[in-house]
């Protein structure tokens, strides 16, 4: 397989009343990137933070943020998010017209981030089969988006399989990231199916020992695909 597994904890799942330390203790876990979740209220019907505090997370730690606009408008937001520091950017599929979106995806990498798109539980592999060239990354969602804590939808698996078969012929590089009930017991067949990222948050800032919890997950995650 060849492919590198990656964790990245959910800063949802973190202490915001501690930001820098726990951004801090991340990185010092062994994190490869931090996923930061952008929510508007309308999209989904939470909210989460701003640009203000990734640019703040930004400013204490080296990791990479993976940041993911669950947002109804976020093409309005690329410049802001290339300023906050972000290193790459995911978009629903479903926000805008197919043509918009391709047109945002590009802008996405012109501002010299990476470009991906998520896919709702709802949402088939083939929906985006066209926009797999133009991606970096595609997030299959294995919980509803909005709320931590959800339990993993098993059903998504046969998905990330066909997203993985569909990039073997268009884009062999693709990561496949999952979001959603991920821990020591489902990232095993994420990443048989054919995932490599791996967004996690209670699993890993609330963790006994983050350190300990990420290092098993990824190891968890690399036998899977000997």
């Amino acid at each position: 397989m060849g492919r590198e597994m990656k964790t990245a904890p959910s800063i949802l799942a973190c202490d915001f009343l501690h930001l820098q330390d726990e951004m801090i203790r991340a990185e010092h876990a062994g994190a490869d990137w931090l996923h930061c979740d952008v929510m508007d209220g309308v999209y989904v019907p939470n909210i989460s933070f701003g640009f203000d505090i990734i640019s703040k997370i930004h400013s204490v730690t080296n990791l990479p943020l993976d940041v993911h606009m669950m947002t109804s408008v976020p093409e309005k937001y690329l410049q802001v998010l290339k300023d906050a520091g972000a290193f790459s950017v995911t978009l629903h599929n479903d926000v805008m017209e197919t043509g918009k979106l391709i047109k945002t995806l590009e802008e996405i990498k012109s501002l010299g981030m990476k470009a991906a798109v998520s896919l709702k539980p709802k949402v088939s592999a083939e929906e985006v089969e066209a926009l797999i060239p133009l991606c970096s990354m595609v997030l299959v969602m294995t919980v509803e988006p909005g709320f931590g804590g959800q339990k993993f939808m098993e059903d998504m698996l046969p998905k990330i399989s066909a997203i993985r078969n569909m990039a073997e012929k268009t884009n062999p590089t693709l990561d496949i990231q999952v979001d959603g009930g991920i821990g020591t017991g489902t990232i095993g067949a994420c990443a048989r199916a054919g995932a490599n990222v791996f967004v996690v948050g209670t699993a890993s800032f609330r963790a006994p020992d983050m350190k300990a919890a990420l290092s098993e997950m990824k190891s968890i995650a690399e036998q899977a695909v000997l």
